[in-house]
């Protein structure tokens, strides 16, 4: 059997400095660590994006049999 490896997901943090808000998307072309990505939702300070990682995806076997 062969198993289709899917790839990972890419992941961007974006966070507050001034209340340490923070909240995760899908990556986009353009991101980088630094980078000003608009306004945080709670006090209008600038959202940060803080860190950029891969999340690997867990593929479910639905040919298991019991």
């Amino acid at each position: 059997m062969s198993q289709q490896v899917q790839p990972p997901q890419i992941i961007t943090i974006l966070k507050c400095l001034k209340c340490n808000y923070s909240t995760e998307r899908q990556f986009r072309e353009g991101d980088f660590v630094t980078k000003v990505e608009g306004a945080c939702p709670t006090d209008g300070a600038p959202l940060y994006i803080w860190g950029i990682y891969a999340k690997n995806v867990e593929q479910k076997n639905t040919n298991q049999k019991y």
